[in-house]
């Protein structure tokens, strides 16, 4: 089947930057024979980015935010307006690589396929710098920082390599099941997190998500948010959004479990005078009426779907175990 494509780009001032990844892009969707588009959704930029698109993209659709929103607004600007069958999420600062998409489509062939990542290569270097991607859980807490790469898989080209949570550099994605979930959680402004709680809610639905090695792009690492925000801006806005995360996720026993555990952290941390922890977690506290919200909006789907509302370490350790079974080479 030939799949349509939207690549929807978020861009704050990155001329620099689309110089190169516009042609990339134009170059890797060439290729396909079915129907495509490429959105830019430009974030209040103040360089000439949207100038320069329309001198040299005139075919480029080209959406521009009053005010600056940050990532997730941003990218669902950009999911809502695409008309394709999948969406191609791309930061502004990720070049593909010829042939990129011919090795994830058939992936979609697949009635629970979400979504599909590429291997990640370093834009100066051309070090792997991200695979498919695994979950791990610390007690009441789960970690999602953990990358398998194509050095580490069996050589079988028929194998279907399973991805815990679809990174933000570059994710291909089922329309249909990207507007179910409403794309991202706006909650998660201005960056950060936003990636592996909607890959989250997708396990939940009980879909699918999958590496290509054979795809590959170039990234060059966090780009605009390094430039325009201070490592300790970064640092709070992280923490903040994974206290969303676990709130809007856990529930009963393990909830509670995860308040300890959290109250136990930010303790020992206030003993060093690291207030960020605690600056981020009374933030979340302010706004849980918000996050309650989108919890039980998800609930609510599940339901309206029929889907069991499983608990979370549950469908984790399940899918992890799947993941790990189809990385390992098989004993002959």
């Amino acid at each position: 089947m030939n799949f349509s494509i939207s690549v929807v780009i978020p861009n704050y001032n990155g001329k620099s930057l689309l110089a190169d990844v516009l042609p990339s892009v134009v170059i890797a969707l060439s290729t396909l024979p079915s129907s495509s588009e490429i959105i830019v959704v430009d974030d209040n930029s103040t360089d000439d980015s949207i100038a320069f698109i329309k001198a040299n993209f005139p075919e480029i659709i080209v959406l521009k935010n009053e005010i600056n929103l940050g990532f997730s607004r941003t990218m669902n600007k950009g999911i809502y307006a695409a008309s394709m069958d999948l969406v191609l999420i791309l930061n502004n600062d990720v070049k593909l690589l010829p042939g990129y998409f011919e090795d994830q489509l058939w992936f979609f062939e697949k009635p629970d396929t979400f979504g599909v990542n590429a291997t990640v290569l370093n834009w100066d270097s051309e070090i792997l710098q991200g695979g498919g991607k695994l979950i791990s859980r610390h007690l009441f807490k789960i970690k999602a920082n953990q990358n398998y790469y194509v050095t580490d898989l069996p050589a079988d080209k028929n194998a279907q390599y399973l991805s815990m949570f679809l990174g933000g550099t570059n994710a291909l994605v089922d329309r249909k099941k990207l507007l179910l979930l409403q794309g991202y959680n706006d909650l998660f402004s201005p960056f950060y997190v936003e990636d592996v709680e909607l890959s989250l809610r997708a396990l939940r639905m009980g879909w699918k998500m999958y590496y290509a090695p054979t795809s590959e792009c170039m990234h060059q690492v966090s780009t605009t948010i390094n430039k325009y925000n201070k490592k300790k801006k970064i640092k709070y806005l992280t923490l903040r959004n994974k206290y969303y995360l676990h709130f809007i996720h856990l529930s009963g026993l393990t909830l509670f479990g995860w308040y300890l555990q959290t109250f136990l952290e930010i303790a020992m941390r206030l003993i060093t005078l690291n207030r960020t922890h605690l600056k981020a977690f009374l933030t979340f506290m302010k706004t849980k009426k918000e996050a309650k919200i989108e919890k039980l909006k998800f609930q609510q789907l599940m339901a309206l779907n029929k889907v069991p509302n499983e608990g979370l370490f549950d469908i984790i350790s399940n899918y992890k175990a799947e993941t790990l079974a189809r990385i390992q080479p098989k004993n002959n």
